[in-house]
């Protein structure tokens, strides 16, 4: 009788070190693989997280734009001067007249909550709109500074320069008065104005009822609205800027004692360019503002955004 031994053959050496060999090629072929796939995870959130930021800083000026009464800075081109002031790494526009941060009924820029008392009964009834920026004093933006605190308005290179009447920097003071002309031909409008903003030497607008009390032009000559108060409801300026690589945006806090009191906070980092260019019309109206933004992600792309947007086209 025989017995069937059922033998079984294990691998050799020699194949055992081919097979570990194989799976070592195939296991470095997936950690190159998982690497290029990690990297390019890795540079699309970059490229995500750039083009979120540049997006959002866009929004945000964009809409300070177009909700705004008035562009300050870039200033027109001044024909006097040997430098650009109309293409800046500045942006500055004065408050959203419709924006209420606390929801207490009247614009945060309304500084001295006034409105136009149409029926004289002494209380704001519908329908009677606020006056907002309506009695500047000599410095128009109430910081004690020359232009706008902290900033090259003029774009020479110095920041604050000269007396704090001198609202545009330019070594003059009080040479623009509010009329919708360009009285000191720098080719920007109303930008440095008196204490008397129309500079008629008379309260508010001469020969006008300006607050509907039924008295022309009662007061003080610095007193524009008439309301018995004067250069109490100055220019609020809203202003992005560049800090280092980062772009930021100074807004006035809510009740502001003076135009000094404002918070800083940053809107978009790695920025590499910030350019905002102002178009004016024939007359000298600024009615187009251009504004381009570039970003370089933390992976070396430049991620770069431009618009063009029309000064107060949302009011």
């Amino acid at each position: 009788m025989k017995l069937h031994v059922n033998q079984q053959k294990g691998l050799s050496l020699i194949e055992l070190l081919i097979a570990v060999t194989i799976a070592g090629f195939l296991i470095a072929g997936m950690q190159g693989l998982v690497g290029m796939a990690l990297d390019a995870e890795s540079s699309t959130r970059a490229h995500n997280d750039s083009l979120q930021q540049g997006r959002f800083a866009m929004q945000m000026m964009v809409k300070s734009v177009r909700m705004t009464q008035r562009l300050m800075i870039p200033l027109a081109e001044n024909p006097s001067t040997v430098y650009f002031e109309s293409e800046r790494d500045v942006l500055v526009v004065t408050l959203d007249p419709t924006l209420d941060r606390d929801k207490d009924g009247w614009a945060d820029a309304n500084n001295d909550k006034d409105y136009l008392d149409i029926n004289n009964n002494g209380s704001r009834d519908v329908g009677e709109p606020e006056r907002i920026d309506e009695d500047l004093g000599n410095d128009i933006t109430n910081d004690a500074q020359a232009g706008i605190i902290g900033i090259d308005d003029d774009a020479d290179g110095s920041v604050d320069e000269g007396n704090k009447p001198d609202d545009d920097e330019d070594g003059a003071v009080d040479e623009d008065n509010m009329d919708s002309v360009d009285n000191d031909a720098d080719g920007s409008i109303d930008e440095d104005t008196a204490k008397d903003m129309n500079k008629d030497n008379a309260p508010g607008v001469i020969g006008v009822d300006d607050d509907y009390d039924g008295t022309v032009d009662e007061g003080n000559n610095d007193d524009d609205d008439e309301d018995g108060l004067r250069d109490e409801d100055w220019l609020d300026p809203v202003v992005y800027f560049l800090s280092g690589s980062t772009l930021m945006q100074r807004v006035p806090n809510i009740n502001p004692v003076d135009g000094t009191d404002f918070q800083v906070n940053p809107i978009a980092e790695n920025v590499s360019s910030f350019l905002v260019k102002r178009f004016p019309q024939g007359s000298g109206r600024v009615v187009l503002v251009e504004i381009i933004l570039e970003i370089t992600s933390s992976d070396g792309e430049l991620v770069v955004f431009n618009t063009s947007v029309g000064v107060g086209s949302g009011l």
